[in-house]
This record gives C-alpha cells, structure tokens and sequence, in this order.
C-alpha cells in the first residue's frame, strides 16, 4: 500500500510570513488575545482576528522545513 500524503492546507500556522502576536515586541503583542496572528508579509505588519484570510491569500508562503516560528530580537 502506498502512503499519500495530505494536502497541505493554507493557514497561518503554517505560512513563512505570519508569527503569533505574543511574539510582537511591546506595546503590540498586547493585542495577541483578540488577534493572534500577525502578518509580516507588507512593510506594516497586519494583525489578524482570524486566520481565515490566510486560507485564500495569493501571498501565502510555507514556512521552512524546521516550521518553527522565531521571535524577533
């Protein structure tokens, strides 16, 4: 039986360009309750209410391999 993997399912949690807003530096990552997601994909950083909008986004990216999420320094 051959293994078939699953298709791969656009979303924030898995776009090169998005990063929780917990990991914003201050005053923004206050925001992370109501918008937990911030796109980093404009020169502005977008906070996000949901991450529907990432489902459709032409701009979207997977993140690289490791898929791990990096907070800014």
């Amino acid at each position: 039986m051959e293994e078939q993997k699953l298709p791969v399912r656009q979303g924030a949690h898995n776009c090169k360009w998005a990063a929780p807003t917990l990991f914003e530096p201050a005053p923004d990552w206050l925001d992370a309750e109501g918008k937990p997601w911030t796109c980093h994909r404009d020169a502005v950083p977008k906070h996000l209410e949901t991450t529907e909008v990432c489902e459709g986004c032409p701009r979207w990216e997977p993140r690289d391999e490791t898929g791990q999420v990096k907070p800014k320094a």
